[in-house]
């Protein structure tokens, strides 16, 4: 495949700068990259400043690129993406995709007319823990899964606030939420991913805390129901205060009739999975722990090779016109339970989710 004529819709999506400096990493991959920007500060930083368009809609007739990045605010995505649709563009929209489910519901209904693929930033799916868990899971390593805990602790909205790319995460008419939506949305994601079953019903409370201009939640604690009655839970929290030396306190802990796994931390260059089981063959050595040595590269996102790969087999198969294993389909499914998560925190009653 010749290096691909790749559009780049925006830079105000908290990981625009990091995506571009990834692609900066594959020359084989990527060609020539049409940036969409007026800032002269952000073209600046972008690296990018040789083919620059003040709106989409020119970057779409001049370049007519194989594929765009739209990395925008999240209220602000679905009108270029609509129209990267109609071109027959596919795209990759930054996580959480949009500000509203009904929002990406649209997106969906016109990459569905025009048939045109897209994928979301849910880089933890192609986590090779998060593939093994998902195997075992379906090969019975763990019986029958009964429940499972996930985990998500962070710096505070107080940090957070202090980049301009991470600011408007805590407008909620930009956003559409806060900790949950941004963060926590990847566990509801790999929950569905290594369960391969769906969430039927949330139980959740929120709480904002901070002292700073926000009117989001910073504190989210959410029951999740899955189908055969799988019951889960999800803690996540903007609370870390600046100067501790992790940024993140992270696991997704599992357990089933015949064993169980933690894996921790979740975000990290050497997470550890610990693994405990009867079942079959397992029985003779009950217990093992996995330490995972990801290669570093601290030009990526996250600073490892993990996301050069991920973001090549994503452009590769959209323009291969495949589906990714990070599908708009998933990333929607993922916005009807944080809007359910929400609903659930306002009523304090239980919501059921389309089955």
């Amino acid at each position: 495949m010749e290096p691909l004529r790749i559009g780049f819709i925006g830079t105000t999506s908290p990981h625009s700068f990091m995506f571009l400096d990834t692609l900066k990493l594959m020359p084989e991959t990527v060609g020539r990259i049409a940036l969409v920007e007026t800032d002269p500060t952000r073209i600046e930083r972008s690296g990018y400043g040789d083919y620059v368009y003040s709106t989409y809609e020119d970057m779409l007739y001049a370049e007519r690129p194989e594929l765009c990045f739209i990395m925008l605010r999240a209220d602000e995505a679905e009108d270029p993406a609509l129209r990267c649709a109609e071109q027959g563009v596919p795209f990759v929209i930054d996580k959480h995709c949009a500000r509203s489910a009904e929002s990406l519901r649209r997106i969906l209904d016109a990459c569905a007319m025009h048939q045109v693929r897209m994928a979301t930033g849910y880089m933890w799916r192609y986590s090779p823990i998060a593939r093994q868990l998902r195997a075992w899971v379906a090969a019975g390593m763990f019986g029958r899964p009964f429940c499972l805990d996930m985990r998500m602790v962070t710096t505070s909205a107080e940090v957070r606030l202090d980049d301009e790319q991470f600011a408007w995460l805590f407008e909620r008419e930009k956003s559409g939420g806060g900790i949950l939506l941004w963060l926590g949305c990847h566990y509801i994601d790999i929950a569905r991913f290594i369960l391969q079953r769906e969430v039927v019903a949330v139980s959740a409370v929120t709480s904002r805390l901070t002292t700073s201009a926000s009117d989001v939640e910073d504190v989210a604690s959410v029951s999740l129901q899955f189908d055969d009655g799988i019951v889960g839970t999800l803690h996540c929290a903007y609370v870390m205060p600046k100067g501790l030396k992790d940024a993140y306190d992270s696991a997704f802990c599992l357990w089933g009739s015949e064993g169980d796994a933690v894996w921790a931390p979740t975000i990290g260059l050497n997470p550890t999975l610990r693994i405990r089981s009867v079942h079959g063959e397992m029985a003779r050595c009950p217990e093992r722990t996995i330490q995972y040595q990801e290669v570093p590269e601290p030009a990526a996102y996250c600073g490892t090779q993990l996301a050069v790969h991920f973001l090549r087999d994503m452009m590769t198969s959209l323009v291969e016109g495949r589906d990714f294993v990070t599908t708009g389909e998933d990333a929607l499914r993922v916005l009807e339970i944080c809007e359910a998560a929400y609903q659930s925190a306002e009523t304090g009653q239980r919501v059921e989710l389309p089955r």
